[in-house]
């Protein structure tokens, strides 16, 4: 008996050790703070003329970025990244080889990761394409101890699930999860697609200089089609530092003014009043979208700082309205923010993604 006591205490004080050990489950009703992450950069992306730079440029395969990059969120508040992710193609895609090293690394940290499947991928051109992705991803991927699981069912965002329609999606999830053992969050503002998936997410509310009434109102709309179709749905509140899409060229290229960190806040404000089951950033490192909350030449370490006050207070649902001793203001990163002029939401969150091939100007999806 008292052999096998000491050996059960022996365990317990390995398992207090964390590292190394798998991530926690989360709770049905924990409330999660998510951020989108980006996993195709090398040493050429920081010569473009973006409008901020990382306090420290690297490669997006190199080990000791991502470790870097989990530290940072993890001492921030965050839970997990969700990697955007082109499939599990090998070949010149190094989104998949990077997010198997991200799982690894986020093990040790108690950290999570998921992705956030492109149906823009240059690899995915057919219904075929997208099971055969969601079969990797829910056998392989979903099976490591560090992928995000709500319930103990992993988590799959979507971007432009709006690619195939409606009864695609049905005859797709009957391929590879008839009994919905995954959580899958769509993106957009078409709630139809809630007859499939099981939550949604507007992945850029930068349109609108006044985020927080989005966000309320798209939580309500959210809750209104729960009770309308007696289904349980997810609402994940985006919320986002800024935006400065000028270096991709775009027609319609404009700036949400990051206000010394007022619109962040704001942002998170309308998370909480929307009563969103999760927050998801926009973004921890999109760099040509300027809506990185990663340490930064131009901001340094502020937005890491007042994502952890925000995180700490929409879990027990307290925003303030003004700052609480608030770092001091961050400097205004080159070249300085304007006002821009976008009205709709067509206009911002067209994400560029690199070219799978590193050496590769990234192209416009």
């Amino acid at each position: 008996m008292r052999k096998g006591f000491g050996i059960l205490c022996l365990l317990l004080v390995l398992f207090s050790l964390g590292t190394g050990y798998p991530a926690p489950a989360r709770a049905q009703n924990e409330r999660l703070v998510l951020a989108f992450y980006y996993a195709w950069y090398d040493q050429n992306t920081w010569q473009k003329p973006l409008s901020d730079q990382p306090a420290q440029p690297y490669a997006s395969a190199d080990p000791a970025a991502i470790e870097r990059h989990v530290s940072w969120a993890k001492g921030a508040g965050i839970d997990g990244f969700v990697q955007s992710w082109y499939g599990p193609w090998t070949q010149n895609n190094q989104t998949e080889t990077n997010f198997a090293a991200l799982l690894d690394i986020a093990a040790r940290y108690r950290f999570s990761a998921a992705v956030d499947l492109e149906l823009t991928s240059p690899f995915i051109h057919s219904e075929a394409d997208v099971v055969t992705a969601l079969r990797h991803l829910l056998t392989v991927h979903a099976a490591h101890p560090a992928y995000l699981r709500v319930g103990g069912r992993p988590v799959i965002f979507f971007w432009r699930q709006q690619r195939y329609p409606l009864a695609t999606w049905q005859a797709i999830r009957q391929q590879v999860d008839p009994d919905r053992q995954s959580i899958w969050i769509a993106e957009g503002t078409d709630l139809s697609y809630l007859g499939v998936f099981d939550g949604n997410h507007l992945y850029s509310v930068a349109w609108d200089p006044a985020p927080e009434g989005v966000l309320t109102r798209w939580g309500r709309r959210v809750r209104d089609w729960s009770a309308r179709n007696g289904r349980f749905a997810y609402w994940v509140a985006t919320v986002m530092p800024g935006y400065d899409d000028r270096v991709t060229g775009r027609a319609d290229a404009f700036v949400r003014d990051r206000a010394g960190g007022e619109y962040y806040r704001r942002c998170w404000q309308g998370a909480v009043s929307s009563g969103a089951d999760w927050v998801i950033i926009t973004s921890f490192n999109e760099w040509m979208e300027g809506t990185q909350i990663e340490p930064s030449v131009g901001y340094g370490d502020f937005y890491l700082n007042l994502t952890r006050e925000l995180a700490g207070a929409y879990r027990t649902a307290q925003i303030p309205p003004t700052p609480i001793s608030s770092p001091t203001p961050p400097p205004t990163a080159s070249p300085p923010p304007s006002e821009g002029g976008a009205t709709s939401p067509s206009a911002a969150g067209q994400r560029i993604p690199f070219s799978p091939t590193p050496s590769v100007t990234p192209t416009p999806t």
